[in-house]
């Protein structure tokens, strides 16, 4: 692991939260191939597929490269046709024996490694839904549906890879009114967006760490991390922001990036900054899930549109509040802020460089504030923050936007520019907050209005988890050893290459990962760190199951199909559309439950395979003597048993499985500290206290304190989670205080 920096713990507040689903996928399928057939056909006399034109890329690669700047800018990528492609005009028309009516637009563009398109007009109603595919099936995004309808009237989508991309239209025969689609422009990515392997592991962003390098279970950087987004915009630009808290810790979405970001490094004049911020898509958590072999992160949780609340291009501030606040299982942090003029090293920099995955860059160098201009640009004297020199990492095209965090995690600025890079990690500039807080009297181009609505004056902000007490936790038996670099796809046998935990010859197709909890939770959804599916992978079909039994699996609970996916923008017309993720490349993959799952006790997070012949998915595993503790269960002859009696290659090993569950009854408490390793819940109703000690440490001193430091009770905690009855007379406020290792934690609960 990597040196890491000492931040000092920050409080947070519990908010009660309801969160939209406006721009949140919807799961389902798209139709078969087979349903036009039988079905009453109107053609729009156009075949089902429109070419897009060709165009020069080495032209567009050399214009990309005379707008080379020190600002950092946004990562072009992808060329932009302006469309006006609608039911009356293109595509298909048919309608199923049900009345329903179906429209399916192809899209062809000639090379293109992956096409996004933009609804300019989005207005369905409720009942119908949208997908966006590519023709093999391999990739789907949506379904989107009346949720998705939104004041500006656009849905920006992420991209479908490859260079054919399907749209299809469903619309009950009784829907209220006929929905209003336009695909008012056409995305044609001419290089990768996000950098799969290959780019990852390229001379391009080496010795920038990956930011797993850096988190692990109370690390400073896992919530600051969590706040850190990478941005989509206009379907052909990345940059990344980050998610900021206010003064009312009210959980307003609020994220803060760069304006050349929105404006193409001021290329525009006068933008339509409502417009722009209408057509980017936030995609939260995409991280690595490992250290030293960069692997592409999860891309299923993202937010669309947003809408601009200030910016001002004096300094290159840019304030947006999303159009929905992200929900609990993305688990979002709001970053504090320092809006004064001090602040000590050492200096973090969390950033998605050329749209990949999250990075990290530190200095311990001391920053002072100066001037900052560029061929055409001229911000404000002494506006900018001035990173001397890296310790480690530097920036890239695609990290403008990105948070400068001091040492005690507040944001205090947004990169603009600078020219570091490998050889020389030097001279970055970063806006600083303190010199656009009150910059101008116009509140749409200062922060202070925002972040301190109440006019409190404060210049310090401590950040927020906008779900309090009642967030969600990710748990890994993996990442809970520790040994998470060390994965792999284990064999059967000395002999026999096929994965041990993938459909193989010997006919196992079915297995499972062990948890357990205290008290009841809900399961949203898991995480799945997966090697490349090797053979068909679009006739693959991976069901993901849940059970529950004390001992072995034994009651199936819910299934969910593996079918992982992303939103893009439309750029044809503006909306936003699902993508289904390929799955022909090791990743970290998110599949959300359509409903949670309720959980007590011991669990289980598996997965069912079924494959065509030469085609295998598999799960990556801990090695064959890296861990004494098993996790991972097989269905063998039709019988579950465990990793360790598996007769062809017993071994105590863990699946890269993490479900991602909120404990249910939970009571807020006043404060929680969220660089607290400890968690602690209060179960009002019976009196118990729930204690979810770090990977690793399974027993501690547990002390319950009244407000003077009264010893009301104690015990010894010998399980990393515990329930504890307390003896307590009456409500009121009182201490927790954890011991162990010679650290001692104390949380005010509430009873």
């Amino acid at each position: 692991m990597k040196k890491k920096l000492h931040i000092l713990y920050i409080c947070l507040l519990f908010i009660h939260s309801n969160y939209m689903q406006s721009q949140i996928s919807h799961g389902g399928k798209p139709l078969p191939w087979n349903a036009v057939s039988g079905a009453q056909s109107r053609s729009a006399g156009n075949d089902l597929f429109i070419e897009m034109p060709a165009f020069d890329v080495e032209e567009e690669l050399r214009i990309d490269s005379l707008n080379e700047s020190d600002l950092r800018g946004g990562y072009r990528f992808a060329y932009k046709f302006i469309t006006d492609y609608n039911r009356n005009n293109s595509g298909i028309n048919f309608s199923l024996p049900d009345g329903t009516r179906v429209w399916r637009l192809g899209i062809r563009s000639k090379g293109a490694l992956s096409i996004n398109v933009l609804f300019t007009k989005y207005k369905i109603p409720e009942g119908a839904q949208i997908f966006l595919y590519s023709p093999d099936r391999s990739h789907i995004l949506g379904a989107f549906n009346h949720l998705n309808n939104s004041e500006s009237g656009i849905l920006p989508v992420a991209p479908v890879q490859g260079d054919e991309l399907i749209i299809e239209y469903q619309e009950p025969a009784k829907a209220a009114f006929r929905g209003e689609l336009t695909v008012g422009e056409v995305n044609h990515a001419y290089r990768d967006l996000k950098g799969d392997e290959p780019r990852l592991n390229s001379s391009d962003y080496k010795g920038i760490s990956a930011l797993s390098c850096y988190v692990s279970e109370g690390s400073p950087y896992e919530p600051l991390g969590r706040s850190v987004v990478m941005m989509l915009i206009d379907g052909t630009i990345a940059c990344t922001g980050t998610m900021i808290n206010n003064t009312e810790n009210d959980g307003k979405p609020y994220l803060l990036t760069a304006s050349h970001c929105l404006n193409k490094s001021f290329t525009v004049s006068n933008p339509d900054y409502q417009q722009v911020a209408g057509r980017i898509v936030f995609f939260f958590n995409y991280d690595s899930p490992t250290c030293n072999t960069l692997m592409r992160g999860t891309e299923e949780m993202s937010v669309a549109s947003a809408k601009d609340i200030a910016i001002n291009e004096q300094t290159d501030l840019a304030l947006l509040e999303l159009s929905q606040r992200p929900p609990v299982y993305y688990q979002p942090y709001y970053a504090g802020w320092n809006a004064t003029q001090t602040s000590n090293p050492p200096y973090a920099g969390i950033h998605h460089p050329g749209g990949t995955v999250k990075r990290i860059s530190w200095s311990e160098s001391n920053i002072e504030q100066a001037t900052f201009n560029t061929t055409g640009t001229h911000f404000n004297d002494n506006s900018h923050w001035w990173v001397k020199k890296w310790s480690d990492g530097y920036t890239a095209k695609g990290s403008s936007g990105s948070a400068l965090f001091d040492s005690n995690g507040y944001v205090i600025g947004a990169l603009s520019g600078g020219r570091s890079n490998p050889e020389e990690p030097f001279n970055d500039f970063y806006y600083a907050l303190s010199q656009t807080w009150t910059i101008s009297k116009e509140t749409d181009k200062q922060l202070k209005c925002w972040l301190d609505p109440s006019n409190t004056n404060e210049l310090l902000c401590e950040g927020l988890d906008p779900y309090g007490q009642n967030h969600c936790l990710k748990l890994s038996n993996v990442e809970a050893t520790g040994l998470q670099e060390s994965i792999e796809k284990t064999p059967i046998s000395a002999t026999n290459t096929e994965p041990l935990f993938g459909n193989n010859s010997l006919g196992i197709t079915e297995y499972a990962e062990a948890y357990s909890v205290t008290g009841k939770a809900l399961v949203y959804g898991a995480y799945f760190t997966t090697p490349s599916v090797t053979g068909n992978y679009k006739e693959l079909n991976v069901e993901v199951t849940v059970y529950n039994g004390t001992n072995k699996p034994q009651t199936l609970l819910h299934t969910e199909m593996f079918r992982p996916s992303y939103q893009n923008l439309n750029t044809a017309n503006g909306s936003f559309q699902e993508t289904e993720k390929p799955l022909n490349r090791a990743q970290e993959t998110y599949i959300h439950f359509s409903e949670p799952v309720t959980v007590e006790g011991t669990f289980y997070i598996g997965y069912k395979i079924t494959a065509p012949e030469g085609t295998t998915f598999a799960v990556y595993n801990l090695p064959k003597g890296k861990t004494t503790k098993n996790t991972a269960w097989i269905n063998y002859n039709n019988k579950w048993i465990e990793a360790t009696a598996y007769p062809q290659n017993p071994f105590s090993t863990s699946l890269y499985i993490d479900p991602v569950l909120q404990y249910e009854k939970i009571v807020s408490n006043e404060k929680i500290k969220e660089k607290n390793p400890v968690h602690i819940y209060v179960e009002a109703e019976n009196k118990t206290i729930r204690v979810l000690l770090p990977p690793n440490i399974e027993t501690a001193d547990f002390s319950l304190l009244s407000t003077d430091g009264k010893v009301l009770q104690y015990s010894r905690i010998q399980n990393n989670q515990s329930s504890i009855p307390v003896s307590i007379n009456g409500q009121g406020v009182y201490l927790v205080k954890i011991l162990y290792n010679n650290k001692c934690y104390i949380q005010k609960i509430i009873f």
